[in-house]
């Protein structure tokens, strides 16, 4: 009887977590990107992945979305202003190259700064190993000639 109770919270349990979770639709944007966002994206992911600050990745995502809207406003254009369609794309490219560049550098930063802190945390490691390493011997030194300081004072007594 117990296991069918255990079963049964369990399975409400799943129920309610599932029910609670929001769904996520998949909306479909009708805009077409061009190429140089895959790239960018992935040079903005490359650069957290090697481990770049939230503050230093958000001026790029400010940037692609800046990209974005410039794309966006130019598919929203009329057929007759061919122009400004250009010109508006030839922008959202070159904002796409600075992020790309931007990204890049800031991956090789970011890289450069976790070896660096990966050393120092290896470095502080054996530091610590052998400045605790002096302080016990050190320290049972200290006990030691205390115990036989101790053992030389004592007075022996008859019964």
């Amino acid at each position: 009887m117990k296991i069918f109770k255990w079963l049964t919270l369990t399975a409400i349990t799943l129920i309610a977590i599932i029910m609670i979770t929001p769904f996520y639709g998949r909306a479909q944007i009708s805009l077409t990107l061009q190429p140089g966002f895959g790239q960018a994206i992935t040079a903005v992911n490359n650069a957290e992945a090697a481990g770049a600050y939230p503050n230093e990745i958000l001026p790029l995502v400010a940037l692609l979305n800046r990209a974005l809207d410039l794309n966006q406003e130019a598919s929203t254009l009329p057929l007759n202003q061919t122009g400004e369609h250009d010109q508006l794309i030839s922008s959202a490219n070159q904002v796409l190259a600075n992020v790309t560049n931007q990204a890049n550098d800031l991956t090789t930063r970011s890289a450069q700064r976790a070896y660096l802190n990966k050393i120092i945390t290896y470095v502080s490691g054996i530091i610590i190993a052998v400045l605790g390493t002096f302080g016990y011997v050190v320290a049972s030194e200290f006990y030691e000639r205390y115990r036989i300081k101790r053992t030389f004072q004592m007075k022996v007594k008859r019964k």
